[in-house]
């Protein structure tokens, strides 16, 4: 199950949003240092099954770190995480990393070289970089090659996956995170480093696979706010210290009292097409000259 009834204003979210079996990820007053240093504070968030959530604010301020706490490869210094309705100390971390989805940026690169793009879908059934010792089922091929064709990467389902680009790279890795069918799809920054095109591709991907039948609940990190993806229904802001600026909807969330606060920086949100953009004027560009 998801932790114990929470208490305080965390409870009167959770309880405006929904717990209980539904609870795709429960965060409860998690805590994260790393020697003397304090990199997350008192961090309580909940998002449901099926849901499409974004952690957001500034480099430096936690954000990775509560994603890989999601995923079981870093443990709170103080708190509780459940993922999937179990939480962690008390359920096979192997058996819920195999119902996760998880995506880095970094992860698009260090896969054999001999590999085509399916081959590289579908070494996500044995949680591997290489299907050279393995044997996938005809199931498992078909599998992969359905997903290739989802996010767009049919025509490339026979091309070695080096020489695809960065965006067709993401991709592909997005749609071997989805093979064993996750309850939870974790993404840090996945359009980090992309153009124009490949940002908007692979936001195009993860907002179709939202649109899925039982979809799994997707998790982004990213801090601009043009890589939210429309229909976001859950986001929570982090501010430059590692503690909760925000969370909840993003109408109440990505306000410039709240953006500013949590950037420390002049931040005006417009709104466009159900696009969340950041807007500075010059005139506070002399800032950049001086100390935060």
């Amino acid at each position: 199950m998801c932790p114990p009834q929470p208490t305080g204003v965390w409870a009167e979210d959770v309880a405006a949003r929904g717990a209980g079996s539904h609870c795709a990820l429960a965060v409860e007053e998690v805590q994260f240092r790393r020697g003397e240093t304090e990199i997350l504070t008192n961090i309580s968030w909940q998002v449901n099954a099926g849901e499409l959530a974004a952690v957001l604010g500034a480099n430096g301020c936690g954000k990775s770190t509560l994603l890989r706490m999601a995923s079981g490869y870093l443990w709170p210094t103080r708190g509780k995480i459940a993922v999937l309705g179990h939480r962690f100390g008390e359920y096979p971390l192997q058996l819920l990393r195999e119902r996760l989805g998880i995506v880095e940026a970094v992860s698009v690169f260090p896969f054999d070289a001999a590999m085509t793009t399916r081959d590289v879908v579908c070494s996500g059934f044995f949680g591997a970089l290489t299907i050279a010792y393995y044997r996938p089922t005809a199931a498992q091929w078909q599998r992969s090659s359905h997903l290739l064709e989802q996010v767009g990467l049919g025509p490339q389902r026979d091309q070695y996956y080096n020489t695809l680009s960065t965006g067709q790279r993401m991709r592909a890795v997005i749609a071997r995170a989805m093979v064993r069918s996750p309850g939870l799809l974790l993404l840090d920054e996945p359009t980090n480093g992309l153009d124009l095109p490949g940002r908007e591709s692979v936001l195009a991907v993860l907002a179709g696979l939202h649109q899925q039948p039982a979809a799994p609940a997707i998790v982004m990190v990213t801090h601009h706010l043009e890589e939210l993806l429309p229909g976001t229904q859950n986001i929570l802001l982090l501010n430059r210290t590692g503690g909760i600026q925000a969370r909840g909807a993003p109408e109440a969330v990505l306000t410039e009292a709240h953006l500013t606060a949590a950037y420390n920086w002049p931040i005006t949100p417009i709104v466009r097409d159900g696009r969340y953009y950041a807007h500075t004027p010059p005139r506070a560009w002399p800032q950049l000259l001086t100390p935060l």
